[in-house]
């Protein structure tokens, strides 16, 4: 007889992809109470991009378009997310690094593998952070490489305690999600964070947990099932995730 085993197993489940977003669906139909059965660690957006989503220690948080960090009410949506239950990570300690592109050499080198996903959370001090939220997409589904400049915003934090929440995807995956990083931030207090273009870092412990096992929501709508998404325009990705 099969016995099943009951053991859960570090599996990210995502809501949507990155070229249905960066297409025009900023609506979803899943809601962030049932996103919280699959994991309490994790990011995304929210319906229309309305801000920044970070998920940590259990709880959700929304940042809006002045950086400034809300609880997530139970029935909001999003377009765009992903989540899993962080468990069973390898652990390093940091010390200080000028910028995020030399913070992400270091983590690459301690990957496994470059054909699987990884969940990484940094938490320690930080000398600067530089920050994006937004404010809602304006009328229609203009693709958001051409709206994002009307409707963002960024900050700088100095001096700041707080936690990095990211992810790290293959390349062959970037149809699906944003391949290499994609980190976003909450301070201490819980109450200032966003998208995470670059930093400074004082000194921080670094978690990485390895993900095999990967599932996803599609969208139920038709703005979703009838978008060509076979293929992401690498310029509109660069100026939305990376710029």
């Amino acid at each position: 007889m099969l016995k099943i085993d009951s053991t859960p197993r570090n599996m990210l489940y995502q809501v949507g992809t990155i070229g249905s977003l960066l297409s025009g669906v900023y609506e979803g139909d899943l809601s962030f109470k049932e996103l919280a059965h699959y994991g309490d660690f994790g990011l995304g957006t929210f319906d229309r991009v309305n801000g920044e989503m970070i998920a940590l220690d259990g709880k959700f948080y929304r940042v809006d378009a002045y950086g400034k960090a809300h609880i997530v009410e139970s029935q909001m949506k999003t377009p765009f997310a992903m989540i899993t239950h962080f468990t069973k990570f390898t652990s390093y300690e940091l010390n200080s690094f000028e910028d995020l592109a030399s913070l992400q050499e270091y983590i690459s080198a301690t990957f496994e593998s470059q054909n699987i996903i990884y969940a990484l959370r940094i938490e320690g001090e930080f000398a600067k952070l530089d920050l994006r939220s937004e404010h809602p997409q304006p009328e229609g589904h203009k693709p958001l490489s051409k709206t994002i400049s009307e409707v963002q915003t960024t900050s700088t934090l100095i001096d700041t305690d707080g936690t990095m929440v990211g992810f790290w995807f293959p390349q062959y995956m970037k149809t699906i999600n944003v391949d290499g990083f994609h980190f976003h931030f909450l301070d201490k207090n819980r109450s200032l964070g966003g998208h995470l273009f670059n930093l400074k870092l004082k000194k921080a412990s670094l978690k990485v947990m390895p993900i095999f096992d990967f599932g996803i929501h599609l969208i139920h709508t038709p703005l979703f099932e009838d978008m060509d998404l076979n293929s992401v325009d690498d310029e509109a990705l660069k100026k939305v995730e990376k710029e």
